[in-house]
């Protein structure tokens, strides 16, 4: 939030977005209680901004002193991640207005984890209120927790954090072009920026000028190990960063630079034994498009002599089985908008049948079929180098 546009919030006063509290009522101090209420009736209900520092009446009193501020946003930060339950992350910032600090408070809307609640009961926002939810908003609220973290708004965040010559060439592509009144409509509307404008986890996944500002683990590293055992001894490393777009490329330039291509000669033709292309691309890009961004781990590639594994943060989801992704056609995605975009811009259809086509492409190469490892967290895959004797 900028200065002009919190006076503009200060001149149109608490609505159900936004709620003042003043700090010099209580010598420059918080009540965590009444903090922790107002923040969980804000994330139940639109998200919004709760500022400290400022009366009913949008007059603006302040947090007091440098140190009095920082023990203030103290004070709120123990509010919510002690508070409430579950523990929620907010971001906080102290801006200057009319000569004084006030601490503006940015609560996500639509968390993956609500309802939320603060001492045992669950508030939600009436105009300028916060009151206990009744029993049917309550279940409205449990109702809406299959929500997805890709779309969530990334607390901070800008438009003009997103890279315009990466928007206009998704525009390009689906769209066949817009002006920016129509970019910024078109990018809310497939979920990559929420209604006020702010970048969602998929729009900086997809468009940020430095995506790992924001979300640091959204990365792949990639190693070439000698031999076929796990060892420190890399003959070639990459940290691959960016714009998944950019991801997907670079993951892929490294796979084939690294993998070997063995061939031998049936008839007067030579035949190739490496991974097929499609299978690389494949596996990458599900890498990315389903793994676990709430992880504080990245996606991991290593090349060994006789396999490649991927790895990526996040189990199978609840009704998903190792059996069922194997078939195909069972479409059950973590990352939903993600996902879908990804899936459009590579002209791709999402139905699930990505991994049968692996099988399918490893089976003509006369390769061994992807094998899936689930656990510790982690979804594996690893494609065996090892040509497998024709039949028949």
């Amino acid at each position: 939030m900028t200065p002009d546009e919190l006076e503009r919030r200060l001149r149109l006063g608490e609505d159900t977005v936004a709620e003042f509290k003043s700090t010099v009522r209580n010598n420059y101090t918080v009540d965590a209680k009444d903090i922790a209420k107002a923040v969980s009736s804000l994330a139940n209900t639109r998200g919004g901004h709760l500022i400290l520092g400022v009366e009913d009446d949008g007059s603006v009193s302040g947090v007091g002193t440098p140190e009095q501020a920082d023990a203030v946003m103290r004070q709120a930060s123990n509010a919510w991640n002690q508070g409430m339950q579950p523990p929620l992350t907010c971001s906080a910032e102290k801006i200057e207005v009319q000569g004084q600090t006030v601490i503006v408070i940015e609560v996500p809307r639509l968390h993956a984890d609500r309802p939320f609640s603060a001492g045992g009961k669950y508030y939600v926002r009436d105009l300028s209120k916060s009151r206990e939810a009744r029993r049917d908003e309550l279940v409205r609220l449990l109702q809406s927790a299959d929500y997805h973290f890709d779309e969530e708004p990334v607390a901070g965040s800008r438009f003009e954090d997103l890279d315009p010559g990466a928007v206009q060439a998704f525009l390009d592509l689906l769209y066949d072009g817009a002006d920016e009144a129509d970019g910024r409509r078109l990018l809310t509307a497939v979920q990559c920026l929420d209604r006020v404008g702010t970048p969602t986890v998929t729009g900086m996944l997809l468009f940020g000028r430095q995506p790992q500002d924001r979300i640091p683990d959204a990365r792949i590293s990639a190693v070439l190990i000698k031999g076929k055992e796990m060892t420190t001894e890399f003959l070639d490393r990459k940290e691959i960063t960016g714009r998944l777009f950019d991801q997907i490329d670079d993951a892929v330039t490294f796979l084939k630079k690294n993998v070997r291509e063995p061939s031998h000669v049936e008839g007067m033709e030579r035949v190739e034994e490496g991974l097929p292309e499609k299978v690389i691309r494949e596996v990458v890009l599900n890498a990315v498009a389903h793994r676990d961004y709430r992880a504080a781990s990245q996606v991991r590639i290593f090349v060994f002599d006789d396999r490649v594994e991927i790895v990526n943060p996040g189990e199978l989801l609840n009704q998903l089985t190792l059996d069922g992704i194997r078939l195909g056609g069972i479409s059950q995605r973590r990352n939903p908008v993600l996902a879908g975009l990804l899936a459009r811009t590579r002209r791709r259809e999402n139905l699930g049948m990505g991994v049968p086509e692996m099988i399918r492409q490893m089976k003509a190469h006369r390769l061994p079929p992807p094998e899936f490892i689930v656990g510790n967290g982690h979804f594996r895959v690893i494609l065996r180098l090892g040509r497998e004797p024709a039949h028949g």
